[in-house]
């Protein structure tokens, strides 16, 4: 290689190095997740409530027991990335797809805010895959 062609080639890699580490130190602080995870698996009481609701409601039937859906059913960790709280409730109450209405469960529609709590800890990875424990 010639020494100009070489030269510019530093200069490119550096600037892009420089632009990569200004991206990764500018990225936003996000708020805390609700899931407060300590430990393996060890969750504050409303995660641990949802965790159970989501067990008990057999939500894994259709969704896996971790979440991460199927080939028919869509995955509740990448679905949970941008769905909003009052989002989620909707989709509970009123049904989406081939997903049906849990409007007439009461476990569920009272259950509401901790099953979100539950499926937004594991989509942000706060909360691990299988049992839980609540924390004391």
């Amino acid at each position: 290689m010639n020494t100009i062609f070489l030269n510019q080639f530093k200069t490119i890699l550096a600037a892009a190095m420089i632009c990569g580490i200004a991206l990764f130190t500018n990225q936003p602080v996000f708020a805390q997740p609700p899931a407060s995870a300590q430990g393996d698996n060890v969750v504050d009481k409303a995660v641990f409530n949802g965790w159970n609701i989501y067990r008990t409601e057999a939500c894994g039937s259709c969704h896996e027991s971790t979440g991460e859906g199927n080939v028919s059913n869509p995955n509740l960790l990448h679905s949970m990335k941008t769905m909003t709280r009052e989002q989620f409730h909707r989709v509970l109450i009123d049904g989406r797809g081939i997903m049906y209405s849990f409007r007439g469960n009461k476990v569920v529609v009272d259950g509401a805010d901790d099953l979100y709590s539950y499926l937004k800890g594991r989509s942000d990875g706060v909360v691990p895959a299988g049992d839980l424990t609540e924390k004391k």
